[in-house]
């Protein structure tokens, strides 16, 4: 892998010119990469017409990056079906009138991420302190005892074609579901160092990942006549996703973006946040202490008011102290319904509706408005020890309770949603009136994002302010962009 970069100002009067004729050139990057890899892939497939199949590969490779010492890593995998119904007793059975197929699948895979190149050798940087140039260590340490990142996963389905009446309504359904589990073990992450290591962080093998689910599918043709049809498809999807071990104590992470705190921990979901508890019952127990936070002549100084505890004189709310689970950004599960409709070969309707249920979303925008003083809660009355008025000292405390800035229960928020994600209509205009000249004459009328129920107090429920295609950093909404609600027209002219 190379990688140069050059840039020049001060380029000369004339045209055209190139970087060596200009006063001042740079180099920004001049990086070389050596990297060797080989290795062999094999696979082999076996199939009794569409009855049966089975298929085995293997797959080893080697790399300079293993280090010294380290053996090539082989993943293997495979896969086998069997179509029950394409059996002759199956087909000229009784049951084949109800159940026209039914297919039995599995398979089964790995996979290996290995180190960077030089993440098991010890690399300088240069640097330099005018007049002199430097070497020195990275900020993160690596580790000569490095092992491959390893990924697996297995899963069985099942597809199963039904025939159900005979006449125009529900005259056929397909029903697919599946169970998949995977796992990650020696994920490759950067981990704190000691400080008297004199590096920030150190590589390591520093925690497993494991996750199961189930998906599933329905299509339904609802209703076919001659002029009007009309089918039915709706996904299921659920899973969960959890760290099975860590190595070491827990992993601290940020969010990209904002204060979020995130913690590896074993036994936690995947993207679980962690942060302060204000308080929201008067006999609410101390985590640390297994005894009531407030003792007695302290719960008569405090009262619940809209739902979280305040001091009746200061009007501020109260912070449990420590840090904790707050909630979980993954849904508990998705859900699409999707319907289409064609009537007369004049017109076509699509409609896409989703229901994400069960996230928990944190609104970073709001904290930090309240960090500011501008949002609107500021000027919403709240009733404390029987006075009514908009209290700065109670929205200002739920920023500044525990830790300013420091991640609240009270800014997390139920993210589920139903989205009216894609309606479109199609007009066949020729249907009205022909153009010998024209083959195809459409008006398209579409919308997507159009309609959205949700409880969330934000711009947009199905946001994230965190990194991309994170695994652990999710469900934060810190002033991020919401998905825009388009509505087009179009025409499409074939001559």
């Amino acid at each position: 892998f190379k990688q140069f970069y050059a840039w020049a100002y001060d380029a000369p009067g004339f045209f055209p010119w190139n970087a060596t004729q200009a006063a001042v050139q740079r180099v920004s990057t001049d990086y070389v990469e050596p990297f060797i890899t080989y290795g062999f892939l094999a696979n082999q497939r076996l199939e009794w017409g569409d009855i049966l199949g089975v298929a085995v590969g293997v797959r080893s490779d080697f790399s300079s990056a293993f280090g010294s010492g380290n053996k090539a890593q082989t993943f293997p995998r495979g896969d086998a079906y069997i179509n029950i119904g394409s059996f002759n007793f199956w087909r000229k059975g009784s049951i084949s009138n109800v159940i026209s197929d039914w297919k039995i699948r599995a398979s089964y895979g790995e996979a290996g991420i290995q180190p960077g190149a030089f993440q098991r050798f010890a690399t300088l940087s240069s640097s330099i302190i005018v007049p002199n140039n430097l070497f020195r260590y990275n900020i993160t340490n690596p580790n000569p005892d490095l092992s491959v990142e390893v990924n697996k996963e297995k899963e069985i389905g099942t597809d199963i074609g039904y025939k159900l009446f005979k006449g125009k309504f529900l005259k056929n359904a397909n029903f697919s579901i599946s169970y998949w589990e995977r796992s990650t073990d020696n994920a490759i992450y950067s981990v704190d160092a000691a400080p008297s290591s004199g590096v920030g962080g150190r590589l390591d093998n520093a925690f497993g990942l494991a996750s199961q689910g189930v998906q599933a599918s329905l299509n339904l043709s609802m209703l076919t006549t001659k002029n009007f049809s009309w089918d039915f498809t709706t996904n299921y999807s659920k899973g969960n996703s959890e760290i099975s071990y860590v190595k070491g104590p827990p992993v601290i992470l940020i969010s990209s973006a904002g204060s979020v705190g995130i913690t590896l921990t074993q036994g936690m979901r995947i993207g679980q946040i962690f942060g302060f508890k204000m308080m929201q019952a008067l006999d609410e127990v101390n985590p640390q202490t297994g005894k009531p936070f407030l003792s007695t002549a302290d719960q008569a100084l405090h009262e619940v008011a809209n739902g979280w505890v305040v001091n009746k004189t200061t009007k501020q709310a109260v912070a449990l102290p420590g840090q904790y689970p707050l909630g979980d950004p993954n849904p508990k599960f998705n859900m699409s319904f999707i319907n289409n409709f064609r009537i007369k070969d004049f017109v076509t309707i699509n409609m896409q509706w989703d229901w994400i249920y069960g996230n928990k979303l944190y609104n970073q925008t709001k904290q930090w408005m309240y960090r500011d003083g501008i949002h609107s809660d500021y000027g919403r009355p709240i009733t404390i020890n029987g006075e009514t008025r908009a209290f700065t000292a109670f929205y200002r405390s739920m920023y500044a309770g525990g830790a300013a800035n420091g991640t609240k229960n009270y800014f997390m928020e139920d993210g589920s949603f139903w989205r009216l994600r894609n309606l479109s209509f199609s007009f066949n205009l020729l249907k009205i009136y022909r153009w010998k000249a024209v083959r195809q004459l459409e008006l398209i009328l579409s919308s997507r994002n159009a309609i959205t129920f949700t409880k969330y107090s934000g711009m947009d429920p199905e946001v994230s302010s965190s990194t991309v295609n994170s695994a652990f950093d999710r469900g934060l909404d810190h002033n991020t962009v919401p998905n825009t609600r388009t509505f087009r027209a179009g025409l499409n002219i074939g001559f």
